[in-house]
Formats: structure tokens, C-alpha cells, sequence
């Protein structure tokens, strides 16, 4: 989970999606108003009875973008505002996670004005829980008895997975590594990844990984992908990759 030195080869294809949907939509040449701002953890997720999301913790944001009336996020540890137009989202160098932030949030809100996405805003309040009790059942249906690694410690589902399958979480932040959490272990995801990807039957990954620009090692593994989260609607709905989202909310 190293950051790759080069733009990710997943991430470029994304760019060229977006510059076909707004070639398709008319809307390259047309004065668009693209904002994202970063959203209070209040703002994002409501009010939980859990308070050990990240979300909570104020390590990472959720960037807004919204275009036409319909809305588009993206996770990351990046702080920042942008305002232009979609011609100008396309021509933005991707050197940094905020500017690729920017990029999937605006992916995810052109993805949803296009019909090609409906559920691009994190789910609020009682959702996250109520995403956590449904996990179990959407991996069984779909991957029967999977050995599952999780990239990205999200801490409900990660508890909720941990007591039906073989289950290995990767984390980055040192405030997670090394400590086991509701019963649950988190590992660095800096250490031994080529043979944690090689043991697991399936990757179960926050699109944070799109932002930060890691995607292309756990996209060309061969397993079976599933994202989690509102980060890769848009890349999920565009790129045919399973996504587990059931409580997020229309960004229309």
C-alpha cells in the first residue's frame, strides 16, 4: 500500500471516463460550478452510536463536489476547496491526494447526474450500523465462505466480519497498526502485502485507495474486488467492480 511514484494506470482510465461523460453530456465546453469542501464529521455521518469511525476521529475528510444538483464524494486526508468548472477538473494535474480527491468527487457527481450511480453520500446517523448487520450476508450470497482482506480499518464492518470468515485487516495509520480492536487485529499494510494478497480469496477495500493513488496493486491482483463506501461509486458503477454500500443515500 505504498504509494506508487507514477499515476496509477486504474486512475487514468477513471480521467478518460470522465472526459467521455462530459464529452457525451455537452458539458466540457459549459461553465460548470464544481465545489468540494471538506465536511464536518457532523456534517458527514450524523449523529452514530459508535464514535470510532474515522469519520469521528478527524483524520480524514469527506470532500463534496456537486455539479447540476447532484453530488459526488470522495475520502481523504487532504483538507481544501475547489471551484471551476468540469473542463477545469480535467485538465487539473493529479499530483496530490486532494487533487485526485477533487477528481473522484467529481467522477462520482458527473456518474450520478448521468443516471450511471444513484447512491453517492455517506450514510448518516443509524446507517453505518445498519451496514455493519448486512455485511455478513452480502459476502456469503456472493463469495460463499471467502478468506476476506480489508484494506482500511473500518471498525464496524471489520467487527462484523471478523466472527463469520477468516478475515485480515490492513491498515496505514500507526494509531491502528499492531492493535487488536473489538476482537479484531490490524496490521501494517506497508509489510508483506504481496503475500497477504496471494493467502485472501477477496478484497474488500475502502476508494480511498483510488485517492492516494495505490489502487492499481490490488486492481491487477487477480482477486475479486469490493469496494465499500461512497469514494468509488462512480469508479465501481464505470468499471463494473463490486460495491458494498446499502445505506448510502441519492446524490441527487
Amino acid at each position: 500500500m505504498k504509494k506508487a511514484s507514477t499515476q496509477s494506470h486504474f486512475f487514468e482510465s477513471l480521467r478518460q471516463e470522465l472526459n467521455r461523460l462530459v464529452s457525451e453530456l455537452q458539458l466540457k465546453k459549459t461553465l460548470v460550478s464544481v465545489s468540494a469542501s471538506a465536511l464536518s464529521p457532523q456534517d458527514a455521518i450524523g449523529s452514530t452510536k459508535r464514535k470510532d469511525f474515522v469519520l469521528l476521529q478527524g483524520k480524514e475528510r469527506l470532500l463534496q463536489a456537486e455539479i447540476l444538483g447532484c453530488k459526488g464524494q470522495a475520502f481523504t486526508s487532504a483538507q481544501g476547496d475547489f471551484d471551476g468548472t468540469l473542463e477545469d477538473v480535467l485538465a487539473m494535474p493529479l499530483n496530490n491526494d486532494f487533487q485526485r480527491a477533487v477528481s473522484v468527487a467529481s467522477l462520482n457527481a458527473v456518474a450520478c447526474y448521468a443516471g450511471k450511480v444513484d447512491n453517492t453520500i455517506h450514510c448518516r446517523d443509524k446507517g453505518p450500523e445498519l451496514c455493519a448487520l448486512q455485511v455478513v450476508d452480502y459476502f456469503k450470497k456472493n463469495f460463499g465462505q471467502p478468506r476476506i482482506l480489508m484494506i482500511g480499518y473500518q471498525p464496524a464492518l471489520a467487527e462484523a466480519l471478523n466472527q463469520a470468515f477468516n478475515l485480515v485487516v490492513l491498515d496505514l495509520d500507526p494509531a491502528n497498526i499492531g492493535r487488536t480492536k473489538n476482537g479484531v487485529q490490524i496490521n501494517d499494510g506497508a509489510v508483506g502485502l504481496a503475500e497477504r494478497l496471494n493467502a485472501c480469496d477477496v478484497i474488500f477495500t475502502t476508494g480511498s485507495i483510488i485517492c492516494n493513488n495505490t489502487i492499481d496493486t490490488f486492481y491487477r491482483s487477480g482477486k475479486p474486488l469490493v469496494f465499500y463506501g461512497t469514494t468509488a461509486s462512480g469508479a465501481a458503477a464505470l468499471q463494473g467492480i463490486h460495491r458494498y454500500c446499502p445505506e448510502a443515500y441519492s446524490g441527487k
